[in-house]
C-alpha cells in the first residue's frame, strides 16, 4: 500500500539491501529455507512480482528467523512507466519478536533505505533512514515492547498453527517502510472456490487480514490461504490490486502494457463544480462518499476545510480560500500549530543541504513581508523545476534541488526546504485538486505545501505557482515528513483510492 499511495500522490528480483545479520563470532548455519513467489496484478493485467523467503537459522545455540521479502512492480503515470520496489529484510526470535530489520524502497532509482535495531531492554527501537543518494543518516526512536514483532510475526498469524474458520488472531509488528507500530488482526471466516491467475479455482480459506497503527484509519484487505495457513491470493480495495502466489517462471514473467493509468484513470468525478471563476470563490461545499470507510475519520478538518459526517459513508466538507492578509472564517476550525519538526531538517526535506541552500541563495525576493517571501518562493520553485516529468517517484528536497525535475511531490517537498530554510515553518499537504485534461476532467491526487503564517496555515502549489491554491483542492491529510516514518503519512490516501464520490453542495 506504500507504494500505491507513493505513485497516486505525485505516488529478476531487486538489488540486495543491508540486510540484517545476527551478531558476529558465531558461523551461521541455515537449518530451513522456504521461498514463494507471486504475480501482483492490477485491474487483471500483471505489473510485477512478489517474492518472499523465510531461514531459520542458527549461531551457536542461538536460533533466528530471517524473512525477507520483494515487491516489484511497473506501473503507468500520466503516460509515463514507473518502476518501483521494496525490498524488507527482518531478523527474528523463533517466537516472532524483532531483533533488526532494513528496508530499501527504490523509486525509478531514488532509493531510500532504513534500518532498525531493539535496545537489549525491548523498550525502544531505532531507526536509521537516509533519503538520497549521499545525504546524511539520520535516526531517532519509538517506543516498543519485547513481543513486538516483525514481518515474521504476522506470517505466524496464518501458519502457527494454520489458522482455522472462525478463529481471530492478533499481534503488535512492524509496518515495513512506514515504521511505525500497528496492531495486525487476522479473522478467519469460510472456505470458497477462489479463481486463480491461471483460470483454474482453488477451495481456500476466506480472511479478512486489517493493519491499525495509532492515529491512522485502519487498513483491510483479504486474503485467501490454503490448509498450511499460506496465502494463495490476497486483494487490495486500491483500484483492485491483486497479488496471487505462482511459480517463481510466473512472478518473473515480463509484465504486461498495463493499459490502466494510476494518474489518469484515478481521476474523480464531480458534479456541478462550477467551470468559471473558481480561483476567486471564497468557499465551496462537497458532499464526499466512501465505498468503504468514513470520509469524516479519513479527511483532515484543518487549515482551511472543515468536514461534518452525515453518515458512516458520506461527509460534507466545506473548503475556504485562505490568504494571508483576510480575516479567518468564523467558521473554520482552530489550526493545529507548528511543531520543531516543521522547521526542522529531515531526510527528505534536507535543510541544509548544500544544492538546496544554493537554490536558497538564488531565491529573489521583491520585499521584506513575510507573505511576499513565502508567495515569491511558490513561483521560484515553480521556475526552477524545469522538467516537469511523471518517471520519478517520491525524491527528496535535495535530489531535486540537484536535478530540478519532478511532479507535484517534487515541488512540494522542495518548497517545504526552502520555507524552512527561510524560517517558515511547513509541511506537506496529501489529496486532491480538480484539473480540466479535456476529456477528462474531476479531481486528481495531487501533493501541495502548506507555510505558517503566525496564525493560519497559508496552502501554497509550486506546480501551479499561482500565489496560493483556491476552493477546488481537497485535503486528506498533512505531513511534516519527518523521521523514518515519513511514508506512513501517505497511508490514509490508499483509503480513498479507488472508492470515493465528489459532488457539489450547492
Amino acid at each position: 500500500m506504500i507504494l500505491i499511495a507513493l505513485i497516486c500522490a505525485g505516488c529478476t528480483g531487486c538489488p540486495a539491501s543491508n540486510a540484517p545479520e545476527p551478531p558476529k563470532g558465531n558461523a551461521e548455519k541455515i537449518n530451513s529455507s522456504q521461498e514463494s513467489w507471486g504475480a501482483v496484478v492490477l485491474q487483471g493485467e500483471k505489473i510485477g512480482h512478489t517474492m518472499e523467503r523465510i531461514e531459520q537459522l542458527t549461531h551457536g545455540q542461538t536460533e533466528y528467523v530471517r524473512m525477507t521479502t520483494v515487491e516489484q512492480m511497473q506501473v503507468q503515470r500520466a503516460g509515463q512507466q514507473l518502476k518501483m520496489s521494496i525490498e524488507s529484510v527482518f531478523l527474528s526470535h523463533p517466537d516472532g519478536s524483532l531483533k533488526q530489520f532494513s528496508t530499501k524502497i527504490d523509486q525509478a532509482g531514488s532509493v531510500t533505505r532504513f534500518t532498525g535495531q531493539v535496545s537489549q531492554d525491548g523498550q525502544k527501537l531505532t531507526i536509521s533512514a537516509q533519503g538520497g543518494q549521499g545525504s546524511p543518516v539520520s535516526s531517532d526512536s519509538i517506543d516498543w515492547q519485547p513481543e513486538y514483532g516483525g514481518l515474521y510475526s504476522v506470517t505466524r498469524l496464518f501458519r502457527n498453527p494454520p489458522i482455522e474458520a472462525g478463529q481471530k488472531r492478533s499481534a503488535m509488528a512492524l509496518v515495513p517502510s512506514a515504521n511505525r507500530v500497528a496492531k495486525y488482526t487476522i479473522e478467519a471466516h469460510d472456505h470458497e472456490a477462489v479463481t486463480m491467475l491461471d483460470g483454474s479455482t482453488m477451495t481456500l480459506l476466506k480472511t479478512t487480514y486489517l493493519t491499525e497503527i495509532k492515529g491512522q484509519p485502519p487498513l483491510e484487505a483479504t486474503a485467501w490461504v490454503d490448509e498450511a495457513g499460506q496465502i494463495v491470493k490476497m486483494t487490495s480495495p486500491v483500484q483492485n490490486f491483486e497479488v496471487y502466489r505462482c511459480p517463481k517462471e510466473v512472478a518473473l514473467s515480463p509484465n504486461q502494457n498495463v493499459s490502466f493509468d494510476l494518474t489518469l484513470d484515478t481521476i474523480v468525478p464531480v458534479e456541478g463544480m462550477p467551470q468559471q471563476g473558481r480561483d476567486e470563490l471564497p468557499e465551496l461545499t462537497y458532499r464526499l462518499k466512501l465505498k468503504s470507510g468514513d470520509p469524516a475519520k479519513i479527511f483532515a478538518g484543518t487549515s482551511n476545510q472543515k468536514v461534518t459526517a452525515e453518515d458512516g459513508n458520506t461527509a460534507q466538507l466545506r473548503v475556504w480560500r485562505i490568504r494571508p492578509d483576510v480575516p479567518l472564517p468564523a467558521e473554520l476550525p482552530s489550526s493545529d500549530k507548528p511543531t520543531e519538526a516543521d522547521l526542522a531538517s529531515s531526510p527528505l526535506v534536507q535543510v541544509e543541504d548544500p544544492a538546496v541552500q544554493k537554490l536558497l541563495g538564488q531565491a529573489r525576493f521583491s520585499g521584506g513581508n513575510a507573505t511576499q517571501q513565502v508567495i515569491a518562493l511558490e513561483k521560484f520553485v515553480h521556475d526552477t523545476i524545469e522538467e516537469k516529468n511523471f518517471s520519478q517517484g517520491f525524491l527528496s528536497a535535495a535530489e531535486v534541488a540537484q536535478g530540478k525535475t519532478g511532479d507535484c511531490t517534487e515541488h512540494a517537498v522542495l518548497l517545504m526546504a526552502l520555507l524552512r530554510g527561510k524560517g517558515f515553518p511547513a509541511r506537506g499537504a496529501l489529496g486532491l485538486v480538480y484539473v480540466d485534461y479535456g476529456e477528462k476532467q474531476g479531481f486528481a491526487y495531487h501533493m501541495w505545501t502548506e507555510a505558517w503564517m503566525g496564525d493560519r496555515w497559508l496552502p501554497l502549489d509550486a506546480t501551479r505557482g499561482k500565489g496560493g491554491i483556491g476552493v477546488d483542492y481537497i485535503k486528506v491529510t498533512q505531513s511534516d515528513l519527518s523521521g523514518s516514518g515519513a511514508f506512513a503519512a501517505f497511508l490514509p490516501v490508499t483509503q480513498v483510492i479507488g472508492q470515493l464520490e465528489i459532488e457539489v453542495v450547492e
